[in-house]
């Protein structure tokens, strides 16, 4: 999941965020995922350490430079280095997440993830 910004309970974002809080969807992050979390949510560490309780580790092998925007890159690697489905952001400009997949790593965004079949029932039962 990449935060870009706080996320509402009352929009997609705040839904995708919503189902890793409540385990009903798998949350990894790296330890560089970790710092920009912080970055980002440094005025709100009530969310962060919420977060922090759900997030799974993992520790990437590869260091990739696919993504123009430098950091994006770390999403990617975590995101092949644990076989996810689906990497959320709504950062799909050009130079960042712009691909539908890297590898067999779906690039969604939380609208379209909140609409997929799969996740449908999951955002029911929140």
């Amino acid at each position: 999941m990449k935060l870009a910004t706080f996320t509402r309970p009352d929009n997609p974002a705040g839904l995708a965020v919503e189902l890793g809080l409540r385990g009903l969807v798998e949350w990894w992050v790296s330890p560089a995922i970790l710092e920009e979390y912080s970055d980002v949510l440094c005025d709100e560490p009530e969310f962060l350490g919420e977060i922090s309780e759900r997030i799974q580790l993992c520790y990437p092998l590869t260091r990739l430079s696919v993504i123009r925007h430098e950091p994006d890159n770390r999403f990617i690697e975590c995101a092949l280095a644990v076989k996810a489905d689906y990497l959320v952001t709504v950062n799909t400009a050009r130079g960042h997440f712009d691909r539908k997949s890297y590898d067999a790593v779906q690039v969604a965004t939380p609208g379209v993830f909140a609409n997929l079949d799969a996740v449908q029932p999951l955002i029911r039962r929140l």
